[in-house]
């Protein structure tokens, strides 16, 4: 490989690295806009996710404190012509109370809706 090329390579590896990443905020101020932990997409748009789903991912951003998504495989739903199921948490005392209430409110949605969702609840992202 030639210079140009390599640097042309770490270039790209920097920026994708810098564009990827998000860093906490300083301990003490407030978790508002940042996504935390996030384990899997979060369905921002009307298009990925039908429902209350994309404005319970955009509170939970919008939360200033410890907060969690959790929700069924909305990719998967969508292939069987299903939906899916999501539960948030926001503002709690601690990372682990915020992520058992979201999974709790994620299974209550699938006990309501037993027959109109697939997969099982897991958390999408924590902060």
């Amino acid at each position: 490989m030639s210079r140009t090329t390599t640097a042309l390579i770490a270039c790209i590896g920097l920026v994708l690295t810098a564009c990827t990443t998000s860093t906490p905020p300083p301990p003490g101020e407030s978790l508002s806009g940042w996504a935390g932990k996030v384990r899997r997409a979060l369905p921002l748009s009307n298009t990925v996710a039908k429902g209350d789903c994309p404005s319970a991912a955009r509170a939970y951003i919008n939360a200033s404190g410890h907060s969690a998504y959790a929700s069924t495989d909305i990719t998967a739903a969508a292939y069987q012509g299903l939906g899916g199921v999501c539960g948030v948490a926001l503002n709690k005392k601690s990372v682990e109370e915020a992520e058992a209430l979201a999974i709790r409110h994620c299974q209550a949605g699938t006990q309501k809706w037993s027959r109109s969702f697939a997969g099982k609840c897991e958390i999408h992202a924590s902060k």
